[in-house]
């Protein structure tokens, strides 16, 4: 995978070395300007895209690269320049033009460096990043749980005054209940003792009244007998007398 940006390195290098001796020689210097802009653009953004698909070189690498293509554009034109000076094909605003352009692929290289090398994260920057959020968000955690262990502790003093206040009421409500209990108990005792007493009382004097009842009716009932016996008695003399009266008379 790292053939890939070395192959666009070295195609975009001779792409550009054509386009600059092209310009130095056709005299198209402002076409050559933005060819050579376009191309650096090109070989930024296409490598950039292939090395964060799938990681071939670091970000100080890729950022070393475009600097590097566009000094070496540099290079080549002031090279060219230097050459057509020795063969005196070309003039001093041939020489400055071709500077212009090589300033402008330097500059371009630069600029691609500081980019990816400063504003593209890295997997150092990436881990500072994770451990500084890391170390955040547990300093939040902790004062999370601080919180909670205060609020927790303000909680529980307030269930014990709570659960205090609760067992002496409910101490206060035993003992009142007690108390009712044990007067309505006395209460409920002596009402059964009177009633049972009003009952033994009733029965007693019913009992009386029945006795006296019953030996007056025994004293009426012995009284019949008696003079029914001595009916009884009378009869059975005058027949003895009668008898005897029967047996005295002549036959």
């Amino acid at each position: 995978m790292f053939s890939e940006i070395k192959n666009i390195f070295v195609l975009t290098f001779i792409l550009g070395g054509f386009l600059i001796v092209y310009g130095n020689y056709s005299g198209y210097y402002l076409i050559t300007i933005i060819l050579s802009i376009l191309i650096m653009l090109i070989y930024f953004f296409t490598t950039l895209y292939l090395n964060t698909r799938k990681r071939q070189i670091s970000m100080e690498q890729l950022a070393d690269s475009n600097y590097y293509l566009g000094f070496m554009f540099t290079l080549m034109s002031i090279l060219v320049s230097l050459i057509g000076t020795v063969s005196n094909s070309y003039d001093i605003d041939n020489i400055i033009n071709n500077f212009g352009v090589s300033m402008i692929t330097t500059l371009m290289g630069l600029l691609a460096r500081v980019y990816l090398a400063n504003f593209i994260p890295t997997n150092e920057s990436n881990k500072e990043i994770i451990n500084q959020s890391i170390s955040d968000k547990m300093r939040m955690m902790n004062e999370i749980l601080l919180d909670n262990m205060q609020k927790n502790k303000v909680f529980s003093q307030m269930i014990d005054v709570r659960m205090t206040i609760l067992v002496e009421s409910t101490q206060e409500a035993l003992e009142q209940f007690k108390k009712l209990l044990d007067e309505d108990f006395k209460s409920t005792i002596k009402t059964f003792n009177d009633s049972i007493k009003n009952i033994t009382l009733n029965m007693e004097n019913t009992h009386k009244k029945q006795t006296k009842i019953l030996s007056t009716e025994y004293e009426k009932v012995k009284k019949k007998s008696e003079e029914y016996e001595e009916v009884i008695d009378n009869q059975k003399k005058v027949i003895t007398e009668f008898g005897a009266q029967i047996k005295k008379s002549p036959k």
